[in-house]
């Protein structure tokens, strides 16, 4: 880019016609305001990866770019920093770039990365994953792996394998309670963070993704969460599944009916929604009904019922 190019460039930056990912680095604001925030954070990190060309997208930030279910709200957008590391780059903390160093256990799980922003290097889907556990949260990296192990982007072998060859960093501890904590069952970050709520009540782990029979043997639905030994059911609803103006009704009306056939088959169930997990009303009911199923609840006969997974190990 020759100077006269650059100098037009940052004219036009102060009129806002264009928006600074990164130092030296601009996107046309029209172009920007029509990608969602997801993609509008995944042109930052691209931009200030490249600004650093031998620099490894880690942590958050390669999360983002494998498009694993991390926060998208305004608040996180704005306030995390990129991650990017290298085997010479020394740690520190600058404004908006947070800079680590990684060592030989990171290695063998570089690879290059073509976005619709740039070309870079970025840690695998699996090192990703386990990262997010030591450089973001436990919330965080345990979504992420129910993500991969859901849509089979890694399995539970490949998980152990690399815990076991990153025995020597930093917060490999984190790691490895992620992967305890982690299982295919949970078909969206929603169902993992009530499965993280029954594990911090210190709750037994519940069976998932559950076919559930009546004692006639007739197939009534399956559970998004079973405690076969307290005939408790417990299901998250997502936002949209009452929102389709053709099928709404009917969904509601199938849900009746199936609750109707648990209570039949002495079944209790719990249905939870964004707003109960974030208040605290979840937390409460199913504490209710745990201590009073506790003492009357009769254990759901075994060959009625099979489950995907163990809610955690």
């Amino acid at each position: 880019m020759t100077g006269a190019e650059r100098q037009r460039i940052i004219r036009g930056w102060r009129r806002n016609e264009y928006i600074r990912l990164a130092p030296g680095l601009y996107m046309d604001s029209d172009h920007y305001e029509d990608l969602s925030r997801e993609e509008q954070a995944q042109a930052r990190v691209v931009a200030y990866a490249c600004l650093a060309a031998s620099s490894v997208v880690v942590g958050p930030s390669a999360a983002r770019l494998w498009g694993f279910p991390v926060a998208v709200d305004n608040n996180t957008l704005q306030e995390e920093k990129i991650h990017l590391a290298s085997t010479a780059m020394r740690t520190r903390r600058q404004p908006l770039v947070r800079y680590l160093k990684i060592g030989r256990s990171h290695a063998d799980c570089i690879v290059e990365v073509e976005t619709d922003y740039g070309t870079v290097q970025v840690t695998d889907e699996v090192t990703t994953a386990l990262d997010l556990a030591r450089w973001s949260s436990l919330d965080e990296a345990v979504r992420a792996l129910d993500h991969g192990l859901q849509q089979a982007l890694f399995d539970r072998e490949q998980l152990t394998t690399r815990v076991s060859d990153m025995a020597g960093v930093i917060g490999v501890g984190d790691m490895r309670e992620a992967v305890a904590l982690a299982s295919e069952g949970s078909e969206s970050p929603r169902e993992t963070d009530v499965k993280l709520l029954l594990w911090r009540m210190g709750l037994a782990a519940p069976m998932q993704q559950v076919n559930i029979s009546s004692h006639r043997q007739v197939w009534i639905g399956r559970a998004d969460f079973f405690y076969p030994e307290l005939g408790l059911v417990i299901e998250y609803d997502g936002a949209g599944k009452y929102q389709d103006p053709e099928d709404g009704e009917t969904t509601k009306a199938k849900e009746y009916d199936q609750d109707r056939d648990y209570r039949m088959n002495g079944l209790v169930t719990i249905h939870i929604c964004d707003e109960t997990l974030r208040n605290g009303t979840a937390e409460e009911l199913i504490g209710r009904y745990v201590a009073a199923l506790s003492s009357v609840g009769q254990p759901y006969p075994e060959h009625l019922w099979t489950a995907e997974c163990v809610a955690w190990n």
